[in-house]
């Protein structure tokens, strides 16, 4: 059984009038993230990175490219 890295940083981003919850934590060298909306893990397909901010900065940008096209669709 491996051991557990129990590194975590959490940060709360509000953006298009939503609010999301989001988890960088290091598993086996690298940073991996979890977006959470109203107690609901959203899907992503976001690669590992090599450090926390990384990871925060790609979690921000898919939020914003989701808000941002949910709200294009809205015509």
């Amino acid at each position: 059984m491996k051991d557990l890295d129990l590194a975590k940083r959490d940060m709360t981003v509000a953006y298009g009038n939503r609010t999301f919850v989001l988890r960088a934590y290091l598993d086996d060298g690298a940073w991996h993230g979890i977006i959470i909306e109203n107690k609901t893990p959203l899907r992503n397909a976001l690669a590992p990175a090599v450090d926390a901010a990384s990871c925060f900065a790609a979690s921000v940008a898919f939020i914003a490219g989701m808000v941002e096209s949910a709200a294009g669709a809205r015509i």
